[in-house]
This record gives C-alpha cells, structure tokens and sequence, in this order.
C-alpha cells in the first residue's frame, strides 16, 4: 500500500534559513547581526521559531482528527505528546506572550528565573536543555534509522506503533540537521576548539530553529498519512 507523506523538498526550508543568517553575520556588521537576527528577543531568529511551529500545532489537531487511524492509544497519545511540546516550544519562545505585551514577572517566578521573564525554560535545565537534548536524539535517531531501513529495503508497517512513533525518510536531512546545528557550541565544550567567524553563533538558537521545523514537518507527516490511509478504506 502506497501511503502518501510529506515532500522531502522542505529539508531546503531549514537549511536555507541556517545558510542565510550564517551568510547574513558574514556581510553585515555585527551591530545589524545582532540587533535584527541574533537578538535575544526580537532577532528574526527569535521571533521565526514560534511562528514556524504554529503550523504544526494546526498539522497535529488536524491529524487527532483522523484517530481512527492510528493504530493504537500510544500512537495517538504521542501525536498528541508532540503537538502538546509543539505548543509548549512556541509559547516559552515568546515567553508566553510577555515579550509583546510587557506585563510584569510575578514576583514568584522573578526569583527562579534566570531572565526574569514569564517562562519555565529559563527556570530549571530540566525545561530546557534536557528536553531539547531528547528531541534532538529523537530527530537525529529516526533519520539513522529511516536510511538504515531504506538501504536495507525494509518496509515500515503502518499498523504499528513505530511508524507514528519515528520521523519518517522525508524528515532525515532535518533530523541530521538539527544536531549538526549545535556543533559550533559542541566543539567548544568537548574538545576547546574555537569555531571561525562566522560559525561561532550561538548554537542553540539555531537549533531549536531547525526543531521548530523539524515538529512541524513530523505533525504535517503524520496527518498527510493519516489521511492517506481514510482514503485507502
């Protein structure tokens, strides 16, 4: 049974987005970089991550919809789980909406947050590093395994939990790409080793702008196959 899924050509999305803001520091002055790409609130890179995961919240809702097939309970709970995180990414990134409308920090949350803002990921590691460090593995370890199983030309079953479980072949580039983001950071921490201008960004940023596409494309995969297969019966 031939299912239909996303176009691999969205690798090209990400990728063109991390090529032009590196190309972007290396032209501009530093002042402009910072201020209107690498900024830490308003920077496009900043202000581009939530606004790339809204539409894989809509890809996830839409995707419930079709329930009935989903093969099972842990299937249709991890489309959920990942549309809930999709949700929960995007509003942290724009710390709920503090950095549009100003209100103050409640006190409580002023004295555990390392910025001072109305979010979670600023609180604790295991709010932010940890989790974006799972999602990393995640992306990184379905495209191994979605070019493992299509050079060994072994066919995903739909009907089990792993097909909706893992990222499928379209989503691997991104997958790749999303630990390949942090390793400008990484080569610092493991081995000390400064990288050039212009790849000595701030690493995370970029990441979890490549993650923002990457939820994206997997909730828009999951729904465009699911819908494939109403049709199929």
């Amino acid at each position: 049974m031939q299912i239909r899924d996303i176009s691999p050509g969205w690798f090209w999305l990400p990728f063109s987005l991390v090529a032009g803001f590196i190309l972007a520091r290396y032209f501009s002055s530093a002042e402009f970089y910072d201020l209107y790409i690498g900024g830490d609130e308003y920077g496009a890179i900043e202000l581009l991550t939530p606004v790339l995961l809204v539409p894989g919240i809509v890809f996830g809702i839409l995707a419930l919809r079709y329930w009935q097939q989903l093969p099972n309970f842990q299937s249709r709970l991890w489309i959920m789980l990942v549309t809930l995180g999709a949700f929960y990414m995007a509003g942290e990134e724009i710390s709920w909406g503090q950095w549009f409308f100003m209100w103050d920090t409640p006190d409580s949350l002023m004295e555990i947050n390392d910025q001072h803002e109305t979010n979670l990921h600023n609180v604790s590691s295991w709010m932010d590093q940890k989790p974006r460090l799972l999602l990393e593995l995640w992306a990184l370890f379905g495209a191994i395994r979605s070019w493992y199983r299509f050079f060994k030309a072994e066919q995903e079953n739909v009907g089990s939990t792993a097909y909706w479980f893992w990222p499928t072949r379209p989503l691997a580039w991104t997958g790749l790409l999303s630990a390949l983001a942090m390793m400008p950071e990484r080569m610092t921490d493991w081995w000390g080793i400064q990288p050039p201008f212009p790849f000595d960004i701030r690493a995370a940023e970029y990441q979890e702008l490549v993650l923002a596409v990457f939820l994206s494309a997997f909730l828009a995969s999951a729904w465009i196959r699911a819908k494939s297969l109403e049709r199929k019966f």
